[in-house]
């Protein structure tokens, strides 16, 4: 096995492909009492589209597919239902799927091999029938009324319909009801097969684990699987304009108080960061120095009662970053006022002393992090989707950083290209955004 050490935070990862293309992660904690298991493929619900290896044409699922499959795989041949099997030693066990990824994980103190080796044996062997897909549609189908209900994830739905225009994140990953009523067992069955095959997953244990034993478990029970297809499918491209879809959006929901979701959609090119980890730490600093607990926008706004509750975040997605800053607020007008001033001046904002502030929190908080196996799993998960890799320098990468680099990063943010989304409590009087 190969070790990766992380510089600065005394962990160690121990990893190895299998000759199926399966990788392997693991690592070791003595003076832990929990284990953390992941088994995940590469795979979520953007995939809607691809050329299966040997193929000529490309094969067209129904939206959702990738979340109804990881509800069926919980189906097992023998009637046995895992959520009761892992109950039995007190053992938690759950599954997600996400935009690129699906993964189901398995966390607990005892039964460890007995554990692992069925989380992976469930995961390995699918069971669709026409009868229970037909079945399980009925609970997706209230899952996902549910969540259209829920005013968060109906702000967040209409907030990736008007900033993309024809990227599949704009879709809901569960898919739309009339998606999960036209889904069969042979759609599970042909994105199973191209997906959920070695070279596109992976496995990341860590905890309070014995490596050589582990790994000789995972090899017992994983080398022998094959890959159907040769190569990974060919995935159709989307020509996603740059411009967002929507300007402006507003929505009458069943709220008290107005939320809203400001956008913005930047090139990756434009801000000249080619190393991915770099520019999410440069990006980070910027929006907590500009909209942060400890920022200007901040004091300002708590002070004059413009928003309640707020949380920012921003993913990079294909050629894309998108910023989010989600508020809850009776002045809307206002706040957005406040928002466009702190991008219009964040140049004078963003000052040498909170940078290299920033920086110091941000070592320390990576370091107070590898405290809780939770933490560790979260960000190794977050590298082997995002990056491809594990980052083992991280706490370097953040000394190293520049401010003339942030602020060249800061200068490059086009904070024109825009959109605002805005849910209203339905008896709210008519309005306009302002501009």
């Amino acid at each position: 096995m190969k070790k990766i050490d992380l510089k600065k935070l005394d962990i160690s990862v121990y990893t190895e492909t299998l000759k199926n293309g399966l990788e392997i992660y693991l690592v070791p904690f003595e003076d832990k009492k929990r284990y953390f298991i992941t088994y995940a493929t590469k795979y979520g619900s953007t995939t809607t589209e691809f050329m299966p290896d040997g193929s000529k044409t490309f094969e067209k699922v129904p939206n959702g597919v990738a979340h109804f499959l990881e509800h069926k795989m919980f189906e097992q041949e023998s009637g046995e239902d895992p959520f009761e099997f892992f109950s039995k030693s007190g053992s938690y066990v759950n599954a997600s799927t996400g935009f690129e990824n699906t993964r189901y994980i398995c966390s607990g103190t005892n039964n460890f091999e007995e554990n692992l080796r069925y989380l992976l044996k469930f995961v390995n062997t699918p069971y669709f029938t026409d009868q229970n897909v037909e079945k399980e549609k009925g609970i997706i189908i209230e899952e996902v009324n549910m969540y259209k209900d829920d005013p968060e994830s109906a702000l967040d739905d209409l907030s990736r319909k008007a900033v993309f225009n024809k990227d599949n994140h704009r879709i809901d990953i569960g898919g739309e009801v009339e998606d999960v009523v036209s889904i069969k067992k042979e759609d599970l069955y042909l994105c199973y097969e191209n997906f959920y095959t070695p070279k596109n997953m992976f496995v990341l244990i860590v905890g309070n684990i014995d490596v050589s034993n582990t790994l000789n478990i995972l090899k017992e029970e994983l080398e022998n699987r094959e890959n159907k297809y040769k190569e990974l499918p060919k995935i159709k491209d989307v020509d996603e304009k740059y411009s967002v879809c929507k300007k402006r959006v507003i929505a009458k929901y069943n709220v008290e108080v107005p939320k809203i979701s400001y956008n913005l959609k930047l090139k990756l090119e434009d801000l000249k960061i080619k190393d991915k980890f770099v520019l999410d730490c440069y990006l980070n600093i910027i929006l907590k120095t500009l909209f942060g607990s400890t920022s200007l926008f901040n004091e300002k706004g708590f002070e004059k009662e413009l928003f309640s509750d707020y949380y920012f975040d921003f993913d990079f997605i294909d050629k894309y970053a998108v910023i989010n800053l989600v508020f809850e607020t009776n002045k809307i007008n206002e706040l957005l006022e406040s928002i466009t001033n702190t991008l219009k001046n964040r140049k004078e904002i963003l000052n040498e002393e909170d940078f290299n502030r920033a920086i110091k929190v941000s070592i320390s908080n990576r370091i107070k992090s590898t405290c809780y196996i939770d933490s560790i799993v979260s960000s190794l998960y977050s590298d082997l989707i995002n990056y491809d890799k594990i980052i083992d320098n991280k706490i370097e990468v953040l000394r190293k950083l520049k401010y003339s680099e942030v602020l060249d990063v800061s200068n490059r943010i086009d904070i024109d290209n825009n959109s605002i989304v805005c849910i209203v409590p339905k008896n709210y009087k008519d309005f306009e955004l302002e501009t």
